[in-house]
């Protein structure tokens, strides 16, 4: 079971852990979609299905995490927004 915290002033229930994003890109490198192998992809968005399953709802990203940006660009918007915090 996961656990949560409130954030800051605000209602919203954070979990004690978050899928941070640094490590999941393909290259640190700015690159096109079509240069990530399809099962670098795969892999990323089974990892942040199952982080979801788990509780982990938050995720999070930086301009400079490599492809990282780009390849979770490419599966937000297939997630259901009211479950996760961006």
């Amino acid at each position: 079971m996961m656990l949560y915290r409130r954030f800051g002033r605000t209602e919203l229930q954070m979990p004690v852990f978050s899928c941070g994003g640094m490590r999941y890109q393909y290259k640190w490198q700015d690159l096109a979609q079509w240069e990530v192998p399809e099962e670098n992809q795969a892999n990323l968005e089974a990892t942040i299905h199952r982080s979801i399953e788990l509780g982990i709802n938050h995720i999070e990203t930086a301009r400079h995490y490599g492809s990282s940006e780009m390849q979770l660009g490419k599966i937000i918007p297939k997630l259901c927004r009211e479950q996760i915090i961006v």
